[in-house]
C-alpha cells in the first residue's frame, strides 16, 4: 500500500524533482492562458483605439486656394519649406517684412517663412504637421526683429492678441520683439 500514491501525491513529488506529470503540464497550461489572453485583449483594444481615432487632420489654409502671383516668390537665398512639391503663398507686407505660407502637396505639413527686407540675413522658417483647428501650426522668430505663429483657418486668437501679436493676415500673427518669446 505504500507503492500506491494519489495523483495529488505524485504531482507533488514530480514537481520536487522538477518534472510535470501530465496533469501538473495541463494545469500550468491553464494558468498560461491567461496572461496569453490579457495580453491578446490588450492588443485589440489597442488596435480598435488607433482605428477609431481620426488621423490629425490637415491644417485648413484658404489663403493657397488663391491663383498664384509673381509676389508669391521667395526672395533669392531663402531655401523654400517644406521640401518637395508644395504650395507657397505671400500673405502679408507689412512694417518691411514679408510673410509667406506654404504647404506640401497632400496637406500635412504647412509652413512659415519670415523675411525682413531690412535684415535679409535673418530670415527665419518654421514647419507643423496636422493640427487641430484650436492649435497653432508654427511659431517661428527672429531675435530682436519679429516673433510669428501660423495658426490655421477659425483659429481663436484671442489669447495671442492678448500676449502682444497682432494680426497681419488670417493665419499669421506677429509681435516685434527683442527676442522669441518662450526662447531663453
Amino acid at each position: 500500500m505504500e507503492h500506491e500514491r494519489t495523483d495529488a501525491a505524485n504531482d507533488q513529488a514530480s514537481r520536487q524533482q522538477g518534472q510535470l506529470t501530465p496533469r501538473a503540464s495541463r494545469v500550468a497550461g491553464k494558468t498560461l492562458n491567461v496572461p496569453v489572453l490579457i495580453i491578446l485583449a490588450i492588443v485589440v483594444a489597442l488596435a480598435l483605439g488607433v482605428l477609431l481615432n481620426p488621423l490629425p487632420k490637415p491644417a485648413e489654409l484658404a489663403i493657397l486656394n488663391r491663383p498664384a502671383t509673381a509676389a508669391d516668390t521667395l526672395p533669392e537665398g531663402v531655401a523654400p519649406v517644406p521640401n518637395g512639391e508644395h504650395t507657397l503663398r505671400l500673405v502679408a507686407d507689412a512694417d518691411g517684412i514679408r510673410y509667406f505660407v506654404s504647404q506640401n502637396k497632400d496637406a500635412s505639413t504647412s509652413c512659415l517663412t519670415v523675411f525682413p527686407d531690412n535684415y535679409p540675413r535673418q530670415w527665419v522658417a518654421g514647419c507643423g504637421t496636422g493640427t487641430k483647428g484650436n492649435q497653432e501650426i508654427t511659431r517661428i522668430g527672429s531675435n530682436g526683429i519679429v516673433s510669428a505663429v501660423l495658426v490655421p483657418d477659425g483659429y481663436d486668437a484671442s489669447e495671442l492678441e492678448q500676449g502682444g501679436f497682432k494680426r497681419i493676415h488670417d493665419n499669421v500673427y506677429a509681435a516685434r520683439t527683442p527676442r522669441v518669446p518662450g526662447s531663453f
